[in-house]
């Protein structure tokens, strides 16, 4: 039984196309390492924001926004009306190039982040 849940999720990734699965494994790390970022550094960066860990917790945000958005455009998913969380996502022509590109950004965050992270 315990198979079936590690066995359809890995199912279920085997149908997206590479650029998607790529998207969803980074935008999930870089959460992980923002989550991870921001609870150790909540009370300094409040204290002063200017510092260098602030700015690279500040640029990982940016490049997690701008991955949101490229998935978006790339689905044809509309920011202002967001799908239904069971909505497949429908390749936009044209778009693949800038979500690879925000997947790459957001890869370059992660490392980072990892850099600062205790």
């Amino acid at each position: 039984m315990k198979r079936i849940f590690w066995i359809l999720p890995l199912i279920l990734l085997l149908g997206c196309p590479k650029v998607e699965q790529d998207a969803r494994d980074t935008a999930a790390a870089l959460k992980g390492a923002l989550t991870q970022a921001q609870t150790e550094y909540t009370s300094t960066c409040q204290s002063d924001s200017a510092q260098p860990t602030c700015q690279t917790i500040n640029k990982a945000i940016s490049a997690q926004n701008l991955l949101i958005t490229a998935t978006q455009a790339y689905c044809g998913w509309s920011a202002s009306a967001p799908p239904d969380p069971a909505a497949k996502c429908a390749p936009v022509k044209g778009t693949e190039a800038s979500l690879q590109t925000a997947t790459k950004n957001a890869q370059q965050a992660i490392t980072e982040l990892k850099g600062i992270i205790h």
